[in-house]
């Protein structure tokens, strides 16, 4: 990849970006729809579901069936698919290839990381932590309660603050236009990788890069551990 400017903090997105979590969310749907009397949706489809939260999930594997929800069906199959994505969210997902060896390299460059996401909060906690680099980043956000949800561009300037780092210091690294209009908005760089959930090739998005290994992000940035 091309060279990028050297940076002080790092926000990855989760799902497509970090870990490839579309089988258990496949499967979470997979049982809510199952307790509405539908089949069914393979692992593909869900995965170019995915984005803008669980919320906008239920809502797209309703509609896939041409079943639009009221409030009030959206309200219990949101339920449902919350039980059953919590009660085990790591059963079918893994880090995809060099994410715990590129998120050491920038931690010993001094590079502060954070992850933002639109999966609630907790279950993003839960899944970093299954996946055993929680302790890579400096903050996680993800949906709650009175916190603006990506692309709002107050999502990312939060964490921007919290890592010590300013828009023109921090680089956004994400798998869809979700990501991009998120950072473009908060006046942050992107670089979209290539093997996320991206319903077009990321490249058509005009990040400032694409990667197709997140490894090369080290390159890229030139990184070298800070001396002791």
């Amino acid at each position: 990849m091309q060279n990028l400017q050297p940076c002080q903090a790092v926000i990855f997105d989760l799902d497509g970006t970090l870990a490839d979590t579309a089988g258990d969310l496949a499967l979470a749907i997979e049982r809510t729809l199952t307790d509405f009397d539908l089949p069914a949706h393979p692992k593909e489809v869900v995965q170019g579901m995915v984005g803008e939260g669980l919320r906008k999930l239920v809502e797209r594997a309703f509609a896939e069936h041409g079943v639009t929800l009221d409030e009030a069906g959206h309200k219990r199959a949101f339920a449902r698919l919350l039980a059953h994505y919590s009660a085990d969210p790591l059963e079918n997902s893994a880090l995809y290839p060099g994410v715990r060896e590129t998120l050491e390299a920038l931690n010993a460059a001094g590079v502060a990381c954070a992850v933002l996401t639109n999966k609630m909060e907790p279950i993003a906690l839960d899944v970093l932590e299954g996946l055993g680099i929680a302790g890579q980043f400096k903050a996680v956000h993800g949906e709650k309660d009175g916190v603006p949800r990506k692309p709002d561009p107050a999502s990312v300037l939060g964490l921007v603050r919290a890592l010590g780092a300013t828009p023109e210091t921090t680089l956004v690294v994400g798998d869809s236009d979700i990501d991009l209009i998120t950072a473009r908005s908060a006046g942050l760089r992107a670089v979209l990788v290539s093997y996320g959930y991206s319903s077009v090739p990321v490249s058509t998005l005009s990040p400032d890069a694409v990667i197709n290994h997140l490894h090369e992000l080290v390159d890229g940035l030139a990184l070298a551990p800070e001396p002791d």
